[in-house]
């Protein structure tokens, strides 16, 4: 088992006093993001981690750890910066996280039992936190419908209806080998390689829309995600007290 951690992004919600380092290095409490996503991986037993980075990529080189870089950064995407990780997904069964959420080590445990293709963690309470983000939870939150197999039936729409959505993507998934293969062979086949611009919920939407199989493994406790800097505060909140449960 491996993980790949996605750190190719700038961050531009945040303002410029958090922007100015890569938004997974932001602090909570003594640590950051990323050294607290590491240590939960490691905790799990997984020791093969790579990062993909892409923006302030030296700030990365005090990480011993394998490095992919996306050189396109400013105008790609999670796709584009996933297809770097190529050599390993497609070889080995991998946890993608991106690396600007937090949450606990337990659903790592469950991904790396969890035995199918292509695998995503949703949070069926998001509202609690969506809540404390946002105003009118709506604005920012797609769909996400799933069966009592769970397995998904759609995802990453917008929606004006809370009935659209039984759960919330949080950007923590498994591919195995073979599900990466589909996934490779459909960005081909239907995109041509022109992929810069796709977001990872896209692609799951049209795979879905083609009948293969996308399961959802549900995770039942705190997470946080860092798109803004009421985000951030949010986060640290949240995890004031982390000791990786």
């Amino acid at each position: 088992m491996k993980a790949i951690i996605l750190v190719a992004g700038r961050g531009r919600r945040l303002p410029k006093h958090l922007s100015k380092n890569q938004k997974s290095l932001l602090k909570v409490g003594e640590k950051t993001i990323l050294e607290l996503l590491i240590e939960n991986l490691l905790i799990c037993g997984i020791r093969d981690i790579a990062l993909v980075t892409g923006y302030k990529k030296d700030e990365f080189k005090k990480f011993r750890l394998k490095k992919f870089h996306n050189n396109k950064w400013k105008y790609t995407n999670m796709v584009y910066s996933l297809m770097k990780a190529d050599s390993w997904l497609s070889k080995e069964s991998c946890i993608v996280t991106y690396g600007d959420i937090l949450y606990e080590k337990k659903i790592i445990k469950n991904l790396i039992d969890d035995e199918n293709k292509i695998t995503i963690s949703y949070d069926r309470n998001w509202k609690n936190l969506w809540k404390k983000r946002f105003s009118n939870p709506l604005v920012d939150a797609e769909t996400f419908k799933i069966d009592r197999n769970k397995k998904i039936l759609e995802i990453g729409k917008k929606t004006n209806e809370y009935i659209d959505i039984q759960g919330q993507y949080m950007g923590l998934m498994k591919f195995n080998p073979k599900g990466w293969t589909i996934f490779k062979k459909f960005l081909k086949n239907n995109f041509k390689n022109k992929f810069e611009n796709l977001f990872l919920t896209e692609i799951f939407q049209k795979l879905i829309e083609n009948k293969f199989v996308i399961k959802g493994i549900e995770y039942k406790g705190k997470w946080a995600e860092v798109d803004s800097q009421k985000d951030y505060f949010i986060m640290k909140k949240i995890f004031k007290n982390y000791d990786h449960k």
